[in-house]
């Protein structure tokens, strides 16, 4: 149904990757609900800062899961 993963954790830096939500369940929030489980889970951690990379065309995907879009996406705690 859905994948996804961050890498590095127990470090200060973290990579997000891989968000996939099979064709069929797409547009039931299970994207965004994975994206912050990762999140949630990935500050748990002590992640501070995590980043990703992505299409254009998922930039207000990735803006509604709290990421500041520029050349990338960037999360960082509080």
């Amino acid at each position: 149904m859905g994948f996804g993963y961050v890498a590095g954790m127990g470090l200060q830096h973290g990579y997000m990757e891989d968000i996939i939500v099979h064709p069929d369940y797409q547009g039931q929030g299970i994207g965004k609900r994975l994206v912050k489980r990762l999140l949630d889970e990935a500050e748990s951690y002590g992640l501070e800062i995590i980043t990703l990379t992505f299409e254009a065309k998922n930039a207000d995907f990735y803006e509604a899961c709290g990421f500041q879009v520029g050349l990338g996406g960037v999360w960082s705690k509080g």
